[in-house]
């Protein structure tokens, strides 16, 4: 009976001190993260944090619906955004894969 009493506070104290190495270890990045904002504004420069979210929010907009090429078609483009071409022939061109005789 002693024994499993010791095995359950042993098992609590190492519960209670991994908590608190995660709690800490979340404490210094938070005071790190906020240190990092104040020298950024400090030096008149936009956070990195800040700059990092927007480039990503950027990107994912064009995965939001009615960005599509497709989407963009269905939405009422008229003839008259539509451009024509001139179609013109190419002159053929025959490509030759036989190693030159020259060696």
């Amino acid at each position: 009976m002693i024994e499993s009493a010791f095995r359950g506070l042993v098992r609590l104290w190492l519960f209670a001190i991994g908590a608190a190495l995660v709690i800490l270890i979340m404490v210094v990045a938070l005071v790190i993260a906020l240190l990092s904002v104040v020298w950024s504004l400090l030096r008149g420069r936009k956070p990195a944090a800040f700059t990092i979210f927007n480039q990503f929010r950027q990107a994912s907009q064009q995965f939001r619906t009615g960005h599509w090429l497709g989407a963009n078609m269905s939405k009422g483009m008229g003839a008259s955004d539509v451009v024509d071409v001139q179609a013109r022939e190419m002159p053929s061109v025959v490509i030759d894969n036989q190693p030159s005789s020259n060696s």
